[in-house]
């Protein structure tokens, strides 16, 4: 099996907890440019990243006032 260091692709799955605020509903969008920055940085070196989010549930409620 192959290292993180050596992967040519990395697939991420980001759920509710790390999306949205669990006090307040809101997205986390500080801790979302971070993750952006990190992505950027795996692509600039060759890597290829793929998001999978189980997030959009969440944040959906919120947008319709749920």
């Amino acid at each position: 099996m192959a290292s993180l260091t050596q992967a040519n692709r990395l697939v991420v799955k980001i759920g509710s907890a790390l999306l949205v605020d669990r006090e307040t509903g809101n997205l986390r969008s500080e801790w979302l440019h971070g993750l952006a920055a990190d992505v950027a940085w795996l692509r600039a070196e060759g890597t290829q990243v793929v998001l999978v989010s189980s997030g959009s549930i969440a944040l959906g409620r919120g947008a319709l006032g749920l």
